[in-house]
């Protein structure tokens, strides 16, 4: 008797039905690795690398990040005026000698003051203005400068009749705008 092989019986690889993402997937993934070996070199080599050496100047310099804000002028005011007798009184006499000063808040030094004197008798040879000065404050934020006498005036002014106005004002407007002003009557 004879033994037969039933080839029927074998089992034969089923064939599965492939979907289109399935069949997608395979594709690119095939073509990928095909690409990749195409780009990558026979053989490896030691990477280069390029050193360089910046001048002096390129060293040291830096670079800014961004437009620094200029910082703002300060504004300054008188914020007192006086107009004295020589001897530190309030009462002014056609022959005396005047002191007058005045301060600025905040205080500090070389901001440029102007101080006019103006004679306000009509009639009199020198109505108007009889002295101009101009000065820096000091540390304090003072001006004071040298006294004004009333006895050079030429003819004398006469008591009771005259007013002197002492005007205060900033050189520079960007300093301050505000002014001082004392109005003396001469007795």
């Amino acid at each position: 008797m004879e033994h037969q092989v039933n080839d029927t019986a074998k089992e034969q690889p089923q064939e599965t039905p492939m979907s289109r993402r399935q069949l997608l997937k395979a594709l690119i993934a095939a073509g990928g690795a095909v690409s990749a070996s195409t780009l990558l070199p026979g053989e490896w080599a030691r990477p280069l690398v390029e050193v360089g050496v910046l001048p002096a100047h390129a060293q040291a310099s830096v670079v800014p990040t961004d437009t620094p804000t200029p910082t703002p002028r300060p504004t300054y005011a008188i914020i007192g005026c006086y107009a004295l007798n020589a001897a530190g009184g309030g009462i002014i006499g056609a022959t005396d000698t005047l002191e007058t000063y005045a301060q600025i808040a905040p205080s500090t030094s070389g901001i440029q003051l102007r101080r006019t004197i103006t004679l306000d008798e009509p009639g009199h040879p020198q109505n108007g203005v009889v002295d101009s000065i101009t000065g820096p404050t000091d540390a304090l934020g003072i001006l004071q400068p040298s006294n004004f006498d009333l006895g050079t005036l030429s003819p004398a002014i006469s008591s009771g009749v005259e007013r002197i106005t002492i005007l205060w004002e900033f050189v520079d407007p960007n300093d301050g705008s505000n002014t001082c002003q004392n109005n003396v009557d001469i007795v």
